[in-house]
């Protein structure tokens, strides 16, 4: 979505200098598949369907999580849908400036907010064959790195 300009993005919100080499961005429309309960799944590539892309949005327009699916899991990586290891927990945890920075980040806090709730249930009810793990926390870094999963 940054890269079509429909509408202004808040300042400040995406580095054009990352895209200047000139990739050859895929777009996608509207359906997909399903993956545990979330809708609008795409699979990338043309072969067996072991990378997704799934919907996440809330935190920017268009914001995916990326799937990858091992010998017997999938892990998930789900950008930037939530900030602390804490927030996919049952009893929801969150350092309180971390808290405030990421509610700043939000395009839509209600979509964001949503999808963690989706993200906390997929933990529970499949943990034992998803992973999940984000784009900031250590904990999270830890434990796919240790194989903590």
């Amino acid at each position: 979505m940054a890269v079509l300009h429909k509408t202004a993005a808040p300042k400040g919100r995406y580095v054009t200098d990352q895209w200047k080499h000139g990739p050859e961005w895929m777009f996608y429309g509207e359906g997909g598949d399903d993956w545990f309960g979330f809708k609008g799944v795409r699979a990338l590539g043309d072969r067996e369907p072991d990378i997704l892309m799934i919907p996440l949005p809330g935190h920017t327009r268009g914001h995916c999580g990326i799937a990858v699916r091992t010998k017997d899991k999938w892990l998930l990586h789900a950008g930037d849908s939530y900030f602390f290891h804490g927030q996919l927990q049952a009893k929801v945890r969150m350092p309180l400036v971390l808290g405030y920075f990421q509610r700043k980040a939000d395009l839509d806090r209600n979509l964001r907010m949503a999808n963690q709730e989706r993200l906390r249930q997929l933990k529970s009810t499949h943990g034992h064959e998803v992973t999940i793990f984000n784009s900031h926390d250590p904990v999270d870094y830890e434990n796919c790195r240790c194989g903590q999963h």
